[in-house]
């Protein structure tokens, strides 16, 4: 566990209130030619917030943040910076710091001179240089390491070095494009978690590149969801998850299944292969998102419809297993903890229930494969 963040809280000293708007992004694009890689997206982050850019390969996520670094320059629109317009300006008056996907740390440097480098290149006086190497290690627990040369780390500890590095100069903004990608899962884990931590303790308006669900969901006060270029949705991570705005969100952030269909007078929703649902939504053509933990297994005196179910897939996770379910020609999506040596397999047949109250209907766009 990484020191508290109380034990920091001088490193931060003109730090604002939490709710101050630090970055801006208004209507920004960035064309390659003919090829749209972003296309007019805006967004803010507040201070201290840690705001995720989550979405697949190729959907303008790393273009974004690297525009907000000043490594690449916006076609059009504006970028502003503790409100100050930064549009034009070079990387290094931007008052970011950045934790790259391969750390980029220099291999002939220490780990202490990999730190101060930041703050030569600003002229720093050399004690308060050592002093702020000294602090710096110490925040991330490495101060052991000091003499270091990157080889000689782990993964793990090559990404704190990255991040005390970026941390250093104490940057109005931060910026981590996917730094977790080249740690085995575990590890990934407790140094997202660590991560976190730390921003919270230096109160550092964060913005986040993955495209990884969970890291996205466990890390964020806010996700904003990018597709082809575009912002899908911004919301916190309950928001996204539960309440989905496009079918391509509710895909993208979980499992899920999606049902095209009607709304009937009657509140019913029919699905295209019969199956019907009844709940209160808006009368007209939409398409369900049926969440895995929505499905239970029916049981005597269960209230709402049960339906007969087919197992056409199992996937046994240890903690759960995740069903994929054919009822009445359409695909469900189910997870469940089983007793041990009960685990459903292909082919049985199941009596399954929909809690129809948390079921979501969005408009009648078709769902993206």
């Amino acid at each position: 566990m990484l020191a508290s963040s109380k034990e920091y809280e001088n490193m931060e000293d003109t730090a604002q209130d939490v709710g101050d708007l630090v970055v801006q992004l208004q209507s920004v694009s960035r064309h390659y030619g003919e090829t749209v890689a972003v296309a007019n997206v805006s967004l803010d982050a507040r201070r201290g917030e840690l705001v995720c850019l989550l979405g697949p390969s190729g959907c303008g996520k790393t273009t974004t943040l690297r525009m907000v670094a000043g490594f690449v320059e916006p076609t059009s629109g504006t970028i502003s910076i503790n409100s100050i317009n930064m549009t034009h300006q070079p990387p290094y008056r931007r008052d970011t710091g950045m934790v790259f996907q391969s750390y980029a740390l220099f291999p002939h440097m220490t780990v202490a001179e990999n730190i101060a480098f930041g703050l030569e290149n600003l002229k720093w006086p050399r004690a308060e240089r050592e002093s702020r190497v000294k602090e710096m290690l110490k925040l991330v627990e490495l101060s052991h390491l000091a003499q270091r040369v990157p080889s000689q780390l782990s993964g793990g500890q090559q990404q704190r070095i990255a991040l005390a590095r970026a941390l250093a100069m104490r940057p109005a903004v931060l910026l981590l494009d996917e730094p977790f990608s080249n740690l085995d899962a575990q590890l990934r884990v407790r140094m997202r978690e660590e991560l976190r931590e730390v921003i919270r303790g230096v109160n550092v308006t964060t913005l986040f590149v993955t495209h990884d669900q969970e890291e996205a969901l466990t890390m964020s006060d806010r996700i904003v969801v990018m597709n082809s270029g575009q912002v899908e949705q911004v919301g916190t991570p309950g928001e996204i998850y539960e309440a989905p705005a496009t079918p391509f969100v509710a895909k993208f952030i979980g499992w899920c299944s999606l049902l095209q269909g009607t709304v009937g007078a009657d509140g019913t929703f029919a699905s295209i292969a019969g199956l019907r649902l009844a709940g209160k939504w808006g009368v007209g053509p939409g398409t369900a998102v049926i969440r895995p933990e929505q499905i239970k297994l029916a049981t005597d005196g269960a209230a709402g419809q049960s339906l007969s179910a087919r197992v056409v897939q199992s996937h046994y996770y240890g903690a759960a297993t995740r069903l994929v379910l054919d009822v009445d020609g359409e695909r469900l999506t189910m997870q469940e903890r089983f007793p041990f040596g009960r685990h459903p397999t292909h082919g049985d047949l199941l009596s399954i229930t929909i809690n129809t109250n948390e079921i979501r209907i969005l408009p009648s766009t078709p769902a993206k494969s």
